[in-house]
């Protein structure tokens, strides 16, 4: 297990979250489910920071803590997503289905990484890279925070 991976799992059991709140996808899914959002979301072959090249893409406004900010970014609460953490010890990112209600009280546990949040209907993904700059794909990303975009 990597480094991220276990201060994710350290983050997830001081904050007492059961597998209705945060589950980790099964390894061999990951694996299916990384180069499918790859393909869908990068231009080219994978790469350790994909938000170098991503196919469309939009800056966020500097935000101070940018998970302080999830509740009104996020565009729907009521749905789970994907949470993508790069955890380059690992063979693939892990990835996790969460509330998104949740991802804020767990980065807030955990040293700083970067991470991927994805709509599972793949409308949108929002990541927040090493420099702390926040960015978004997506129509409905977008439309839902104008006034935080660049």
């Amino acid at each position: 297990m990597g480094e991220v991976t276990i201060e994710i799992e350290a983050a997830i059991a001081e904050l007492k979250l059961d597998k209705s709140i945060i589950s980790k996808i099964d390894p061999q899914y990951n694996s299916l489910l990384y180069f499918e959002l790859l393909a869908f979301f990068v231009k080219g072959n994978d790469r350790r920071w994909w938000w170098e090249a991503f196919k469309s893409s939009f800056s966020f406004k500097r935000l101070d803590y940018p998970p302080n900010s999830f509740s009104e970014i996020i565009p729907d609460l009521t749905r789970k997503v994907w949470l993508m953490i790069e955890d380059d010890q690992e063979p693939f990112y892990p990835i996790y289905d969460v509330d998104p209600n949740y991802i804020c009280n767990i980065l807030n546990e955990c040293f700083g990484f970067e991470y991927y949040i994805i709509d599972k209907d793949y409308k949108w993904l929002l990541c927040e890279n090493h420099h702390g700059s926040l960015i978004g794909i997506g129509d409905l990303l977008k439309e839902h925070n104008l006034s935080l975009i660049v």
